[in-house]
């Protein structure tokens, strides 16, 4: 878990360094040229060349001198100390690259150089400030991953110092649950005991369970345990060892080895490639929204009065409320004229639907038939609040409602689309139905079944099925 969340902060600078490489080489060609008056005199391909060859060796730098552990243990602030190090990479690396290119008789200036390495230092302190920001570091602890710790043992201290030592990587250590006796973890308290651990779980949005006690240890506890695997928690059992140096196969917190058991997949890599296709779409989206909001907007307002943009409290991961966006479809009173229209709700179950609905407006009728209301949720995406495929993001009213085999429903990052809206929403008048393509999805959950849920959704947008 550990090295899985460092490792994918570690790519993701990679990545997002040569972003800045090859941006700062762009900047410093044309500034070059228009300040000083003179041409980089390289080839198509020296250019090329001279980007990669620049981001490999700095990039072994950079590893040799830690700046990557540096930062991320810093949260992805740039301290004194690692810029510094950043600086002394930069000069390394200039001094290696010069000495190549006058090796190869390829004129650069030395002054383009210094150009180039001052705009990668900019530039990387402005992905770094942006990073920081989607990491959830200037938020409060919605972002965060909500821990939990059942029982009291050697095993729980171990456990709770190692969370401890990396709450930069975005860990909050919510408390901890007494099984039969009260004891204490240091500073960390019990909150409560076993028999409330299902109501803390829900108030406390935790997202995993550490237990420091084994099964056997109390008669109530698989039964406590299985029930929060079904609401999507996920459950780490911290393993006994006789050898310090032994590994576990499933997961490692530091040396301590603990098997992790969830309802929903905790392969590593595909969790990353959704982010990363989440990313990607997500930037695609905003710029489709922005230029849909310039034609739509006006033509929203003309019709009634209020906001373009339409947000409400709705209720993600876990149970974390956040706020969504969509075009504004209905008037400014809908919410308020909901309970008059209950009696004509189309749905069994804790949801609302409802043809041809008195709320809706003409220009939201068509927003709503074409699916154009839901391209402002790209913003809920890159804030990571929600993904581009998940379940449908319930309200809070409907939430409070739900039976507890209903909250596996919230045990993933809510989406735009997802299983249910490719497969015919608008002939589903079961919400138990709902609820079953939705576990469906939560249990066969790959990053490929993601992308064809994608592909579905654009034949299913363009044919306008399923949106009344």
């Amino acid at each position: 878990m550990l090295r899985w969340k460092k490792r994918i902060r570690k790519i993701t600078y990679l990545l997002t360094d040569f972003i800045c490489l090859l941006a700062a080489f762009i900047l410093a060609d044309y500034t070059f040229e228009e300040i000083q008056g003179k041409a980089v005199i390289l080839s198509g391909f020296e250019r090329i060349a001279f980007v990669m060859l620049f981001f490999i060796f700095l990039t072994v730098m950079y590893l040799i001198l830690n700046v990557y552990e540096h930062t991320i243990e810093e949260s992805g602030k740039i301290s004194v100390k690692t810029l510094i190090k950043m600086f002394i990479s930069l000069g390394i690396t200039n001094v290696f690259i010069g000495s190549m290119l006058f090796y190869m008789h390829c004129s650069l200036s030395r002054g383009f150089l210094l150009d180039y390495s001052l705009l990668i230092i900019a530039l990387t302190i402005i992905n770094r400030t942006i990073l920081r920001f989607f990491n959830g570091n200037k938020v409060t602890n919605k972002n965060k991953r909500n821990i939990l710790v059942v029982g009291h043992s050697s095993r729980g201290h171990k456990y709770i110092a190692e969370i401890k030592k990396h709450d930069y990587l975005n860990f909050n250590l919510i408390g901890y649950v007494y099984i039969k006796n009260k004891h204490h973890y240091g500073d960390v308290e019990p909150i409560g005991c076993l028999d409330d651990l299902l109501k803390i779980a829900i108030d406390y949005v935790i997202d995993e369970i550490a237990v420091a006690r084994p099964l056997m240890y109390d008669e109530r506890l698989p039964d406590m345990l299985e029930a929060c695997q079904n609401m999507g928690i996920t459950v780490t059992m911290l393993l006994e060892t006789q050898n310090k140096g032994s590994k576990a196969q499933v997961a490692m917190v530091g040396d301590l080895p603990v098997l992790k058991f969830h309802t929903v997949s905790l392969d590593e890599s595909q969790i990353f490639a959704k982010r990363v296709l989440d990313v990607i779409g997500g930037s695609v989206g905003m710029l489709l929204f922005s230029l849909v909001y310039i034609i739509l907007g006006p033509m929203i307002k003309l019709e009634t009065p209020g906001p373009v943009i339409f947000k409400q409290n709705r209720v993600g991961k876990n149970g974390r409320v956040f706020k969504v966006w969509k075009f504004r479809s209905m008037g400014v009173n809908a919410e308020g004229e909901k309970a008059a229209l209950m009696a004509n709700n189309e749905m069994t179950g804790h949801m609302f639907k409802m043809t041809d609905d008195p709320r809706v407006t003409k220009i939201g009728a068509f927003i709503r038939k074409t699916s154009i209301d839901e391209l402002p949720q790209f913003y809920n995406v890159l804030k990571g609040e929600m993904s581009l495929v998940g379940t449908r993001p319930p309200t809070v009213k409907e939430v409070k409602e739900y039976e507890m085999h209903h909250l596996k429903r919230i045990s993933i990052m809510p989406g735009i689309t997802g299983n249910w809206q490719v497969s015919g929403r608008s002939d589903i008048e079961n919400f138990e139905e709902v609820v079953r393509l939705d576990s469906d999805y939560i249990k066969d959950w790959s990053i490929w079944s993601d992308v064809k849920i994608l592909l579905k959704t654009v034949l299913v947008v363009l044919k306008m099925d399923g949106s009344k």
